[in-house]
This record gives structure tokens, sequence and C-alpha cells, in this order.
């Protein structure tokens, strides 16, 4: 995948409330080894990146120098879409470092098409690499489940040799169960009676 590239400049001299009001968010860029360093980054730009830019390297554009470094934390308001600020942490490209990644959920399962019903109990998956190894998504293979109440364990997805997924490995990703009956008006009756 293409580096994402986000520009930011070091802070202004203004609170960070104040330059909230002028649509830029305060930020910190930091690093082993590295002094941490206030910054300020455009919201509307922020805002433009795609999801991926989450779980990816981006190419920081720091006052004209190149910076490889991934988002650590951004704080946002509950209620709305308002970016409080981002941690961008300088990256290594020799040193492994934790990423989280969405999970991909592919493949036709039989067991849903002989009337199962899929219960996801992860989106993502956590991993160990070197910063260019990350990838997009670590696919989970829906077709090897066959059988009511299948599922597929973290032990079981594939990924490159280069790559270490941190979960737990019998750590259950999906599954498929036999769906409840519906119950009959008989058993409801009883039920509200009870």
């Amino acid at each position: 995948m293409e580096k994402i590239k986000l520009a930011v400049n070091k802070r202004d001299a203004k609170t960070p409330n104040q330059l909230r009001r002028e649509g830029i968010i305060p930020g910190t860029l930091y690093g082993a080894g590295v002094e941490s360093e206030n910054i300020q980054l455009d919201a509307k730009e922020f805002r433009m990146l795609p999801a991926a830019a989450y779980s990816h390297m981006l190419e920081v554009d720091y006052d004209g120098k190149k910076v490889n470094a991934i988002i650590r934390q951004v704080q946002r308001k509950s209620t709305r879409d308002f970016v409080y600020t981002v941690e961008l942490y300088r990256v290594n490209l020799d040193k492994k470092l934790t990423v989280t990644v969405p999970l991909k959920f592919v493949g036709d399962c039989p067991a849903v098409k002989a009337g199962g019903q899929i219960v996801e109990n992860y989106q993502e998956a956590e991993l160990e690499c070197l910063p260019n190894d990350i990838p997009d998504y670590v696919e989970v293979d829906m077709t090897t489940i066959e059988h009511m109440e299948g599922s597929i364990h973290f032990g079981q997805l594939k990924v490159d040799s280069k790559i270490k997924i941190l979960n737990p490995h019998d750590e259950i990703v999906v599954k498929v169960i036999t769906p409840k009956a519906a119950p009959t008006p008989k058993e409801a009756a009883q039920a509200a009676k009870a």
C-alpha cells in the first residue's frame, strides 16, 4: 500500500482551544530516543484520512522534513466527530512495532448456508511486525467453517511469516451457531404466565 501523507507543523504559541476554534488540531510527535514535540495539523485534512491511516504508517511532512510515523492515539468528543488531540509516534523502519489491523471476513460459509448464524467476536487483530510489513487487513476464510458450532481461532489465521499475531491463539475470532428457534405459541403462553 502506498504511504498515506499528512502535513504537520510546529505548534503556534496559542492555547489548544484557540487552535481548535481556527480549525487546527493540537498534537504531539514523539518516539523512542527523540524528544517529544508539540505539533498542529489541519482538522479538515485529518478528517479526510482514509480508515487505513489508523493502522498504517504515515509519511508525515513536518515543516518540510519527511518523518515516518503512526497514529498512536486520537482523543475525540464522544457525542460528535470532533478531534481534541492527536498523538503521532515516530517509527524506526528497522524496529518491530505493535499495530492493530482490521479483520476481513471472506468466502461463503457452508454452515451459514445450512442455516447457521455468524457470531463475530473480533473485528481487529493485534500484530507485531516491521513498519513496512503492516498488512491492510488479516483475512478470515469463512469457507473453513463447515458445521454448526464450528469456529476459527486466531491461531488458524494465515499471515506472512514476517508478521506475528499477538492475540491469544486459542481465542475464537468467529463462530457459527445454531439459531434459536422461535417459541411455539404454547411455549410463549407458558413463559408469559411464569
